[in-house]
């Protein structure tokens, strides 16, 4: 009779499961707290900061889409513009003309709309395109504005009018020596010799360097 194989026994490895060390230390116990802090806010104020992330995106694609639309804007006045200049650098001003007011018509608001408008006012000597020129936020139509309206008025023998205008231009604005060349043309029309050789003195000690300096004095000879 035959004896029964024998079973070999494996003797089972032993396996060494590391075990985390007791979080026992205060930066860890904050962190821990920290941590399960948030998770409860997060959970508490979900809908909030939901709706929150919601209103920040909608006005991100609204300034977004603005901002798109207002550079779209922009190239179209820009478009019509050119073509204005172009005429008028070929001595087409009534072609000119005709694409300026286009461009004031369509694209008023847009900053190359404004300078047809200024363009416009050159052209057709129109106070009312200065006078809506004259307030507006632009250094670079702004000021030129002012000094072309009074000249219109000067013109026109309107000169309280014109010297209201002049008022208005500031020092810190680049046609302020202009606008002081207006008062002196503006005091000599009054005959007010003293007014006109202050503003003579003014040009000559703060502009000197410009050529409108040389035209005042001819001007006061």
């Amino acid at each position: 009779m035959k004896k029964p194989p024998y079973k070999v026994l494996k003797k089972k490895e032993k396996r060494e499961v590391s075990i985390p060390e007791k979080i026992d230390t205060p930066q860890a116990e904050q962190l821990v707290s920290d941590i399960y802090f948030v998770l409860h806010f997060l959970e508490k104020h979900r809908k909030k900061i939901l709706s929150a992330l919601i209103i920040i995106l909608l006005f991100g694609g609204v300034y977004a889409g603005y901002s798109f639309y207002s550079k779209g804007i922009e190239l179209k006045a820009a478009e019509i513009t050119d073509k204005g200049l172009y005429y008028l650098d070929k001595g087409d001003k009534k072609k000119a003309i005709e694409y300026f007011k286009e461009a004031v018509r369509k694209y008023g608001s847009a900053p190359s709309g404004k300078l047809s408008k200024f363009l416009l006012g050159k052209l057709t000597k129109s106070k009312q395109d200065f006078k809506d020129l004259t307030n507006v936020k632009s250094f670079l139509l702004s000021p030129p504005s002012k000094t072309s309206l009074s000249a219109i008025l000067i013109d026109e023998k309107k000169l309280n009018e014109a010297k209201g205008i002049l008022g208005g231009v500031k020092r810190d604005e680049w046609t302020h020596p202009e606008a002081i060349y207006d008062k002196l043309i503006i005091s000599l029309m009054e005959n007010k010799k003293g007014d006109a050789r202050m503003y003579l003195e003014t040009i000559k000690g703060n502009y000197s360097n410009l050529p409108i300096s040389q035209l005042a004095e001819r001007l006061m000879k």
